[in-house]
């Protein structure tokens, strides 16, 4: 697939990729728990992105929902590039499964752990380490236990959503 036909886009597509952008912010702000183990809806807006716009949108749509929900909002500890690049990996995970593909099980789980991996223990471990000057592996312990528990409730939810969202047709 070349570049331009990957990027191309209509008025209706950009208007609904505001809307999930709108509903990944707001669905993040409902989240509880001190900063290193925090949990929260705004993986919804994740895999929605992903499903609807693939990888490349899906990517777009979640380092802008990080920028707009920093702006409006701003952060604990103020704004780190880290989280928005954490914004946009999960996106793009989900995507490389969920995108154009049927909603099954397998690809559920499989994304869902590959985010919790790379995304949540990784990633935002080593930003909490960055940011904080905090001991990598202490973070490490503390945030384990949310993330052998949280994931196997996302993948419900994610199924859940994608079953209702699936009779959803968007132009292509």
């Amino acid at each position: 697939m070349n570049a331009k036909k990957i990027l191309r886009t209509d008025l209706q597509q950009m208007i609904f990729l505001g809307m999930i952008v709108a509903m990944k912010i707001i669905l993040s702000q409902f989240s509880f728990g001190p900063t290193t183990v925090k949990v929260g809806l705004g993986f919804i807006g994740s895999v929605l992105l992903a499903y609807f716009f693939g990888p490349v949108w899906g990517t777009v749509g979640g380092g802008i929902s990080d920028l707009v929900s920093s702006a409006i909002f701003g952060n604990q500890g103020g704004f780190f590039i880290g989280f928005t690049l954490t914004a946009m990996v999960g996106p793009l995970i989900y995507a490389l499964f969920l995108y154009n593909h049927p909603v099954k099980i397998w690809r559920i789980v499989a994304s869902t752990i590959l985010v919790t991996i790379i995304v949540n223990i990784g990633m935002n471990t080593l930003w909490l380490h960055l940011m904080y000057g905090m001991n990598f592996n202490a973070v490490l312990v503390q945030r384990l236990p949310k993330e052998m528990i949280i994931p196997w409730v996302q993948m419900v939810v994610i199924y859940i959503v994608l079953q209702a969202v699936s009779r959803v047709k968007i132009k292509k």
